[in-house]
C-alpha cells in the first residue's frame, strides 16, 4: 500500500529565555504526520489538544514558566484533519513517540482511536517513578482512558541495522515502530515507507538535525537536562546515523521541534 504524509504544526512554543540561551530552539513546532492508508488515517503524535489551546494550565507549571506555548485554536491535530476534509473518525491510530504533553495532548480529541506506544512510557504514566516523569505527563490528557495498544522489542528483527516492530496490530507493514530510549523511559521514532523513500519521525530523540552532525552548544547543554536518561538518549542518535547510513539516500529524519524542518516543510519561518 502506498501512503501519503501530511506534515502538521499541532503546537508552537515560545520557550522563556531560549533566543539567548539556546537560539536554535527560540521557537520550536510540535512536527506530527497524518498519514492516509487507505480508508484509515494514522497520525504520529499529536502535538497540543483543544482544550490544551483554550486553557493552558493544563500544561502545567513548566509551560507557564519556561515553554510558553502559543494559544491557537487552529493548530490542534483535530482541526487540521477537519481542515484537510476528513472526518476525526477516520483518525482509527495514532502513534506516540511518547507521551508528553506537547506529544499527547491532543489524545482526547480522539477518544476512539487506538494509542500505539512502547510498555515502558505507558508504564511510566501509569506508575511515574521519579520527579521528572510525574511532572512530564499531564493526567488531563489521558483521563477519557486512551485505548492502549502497547509494544515491546520481541524478536532480532532490524530496520536498516536498527532494532524495530514490525507487525503493528491494525496498521499497515509499511509502518514500523524504532525504540529510541533516552529522552523517556519509552521513548521511540516511527519509520513510514512512502513508496518514494522512509521517513522517520523522531521525536525527541534529537531537536535540530545538526545534532546528526555537531550539536549547537546550546543544545547540548539543554538535553543535559531535558533527556531523561542521557547515555541512553545519545546512544539514540548513534542508532539514527546508522539507519540513515545504511539507508543510502532512502532514509529522512524528521524531529518533531525542529524549526529549520518546519521550514523545509512549510517553505517559510516560524515565528
Amino acid at each position: 500500500m502506498k501512503l501519503k504524509i501530511h506534515y502538521l504544526n499541532c503546537g508552537t512554543f515560545h520557550p522563556r529565555f531560549a533566543s539567548t540561551l539556546v537560539p536554535a530552539l527560540s521557537v520550536t513546532p510540535c512536527l506530527c504526520m497524518l498519514i492516509e492508508a487507505g480508508e484509515q488515517l494514522i497520525l504520529v503524535d499529536c502535538g497540543l489538544g483543544t482544550k490544551d489551546m483554550e486553557d493552558g494550565s493544563r500544561l502545567g507549571l513548566p509551560n507557564l514558566l519556561l515553554l510558553n506555548a502559543e494559544s491557537n485554536p487552529k493548530l490542534p491535530a483535530v482541526r487540521q484533519v477537519q481542515k484537510l476534509g476528513f472526518s476525526t473518525k477516520d483518525v482509527r491510530h495514532i502513534i506516540c513517540t511518547h507521551l508528553d504533553r506537547d506529544h499527547a495532548g491532543g489524545l482526547p480529541d480522539f477518544p476512539d482511536a487506538s494509542v500505539h506506544v512502547m510498555s515502558a512510557e505507558r508504564d511510566a504514566v501509569l506508575n511515574p517513578r521519579n520527579l521528572m516523569e510525574k511532572q512530564r505527563y499531564r493526567k488531563c490528557h489521558f483521563a477519557h482512558g486512551p485505548k492502549w495498544v502497547t509494544h515491546d522489542v520481541t524478536s532480532n528483527e532490524e530496520w536498516f541495522g536498527v532494532r524495530c516492530i514490525h507487525e503493528l496490530p491494525g496498521l499497515p507493514p509499511e509502518i514500523v515502530m524504532v525504540p529510541l530510549n533516552g529522552h523517556s523511559r519509552g521513548h521511540c521514532g516511527v519509520a513510514v515507507d512512502t513508496g518514494n523513500g522512509w521517513v522517520l519521525h523522531c521525536g525527541d530523540a534529537y531537536y535540530v538535525k545538526q545534532e546528526l552532525e555537531r550539536a549547537p552548544i546550546g543544545v547540548r547543554v539543554f538535553r543535559r537536562v531535558a533527556h531523561e536518561d542521557y547515555s541512553a538518549a545519545m546512544a539514540s542518535i548513534d542508532q539514527i546515523r546508522l539507519a540513515i547510513r545504511n539507508g543510502k539516500g532512502t532514509v529522512t529524519a524528521i524531529a518533531a521541534h525542529d524549526k529549520y524542518e518546519y521550514k523545509r516543510i512549510f517553505g517559510e519561518r516560524l515565528v
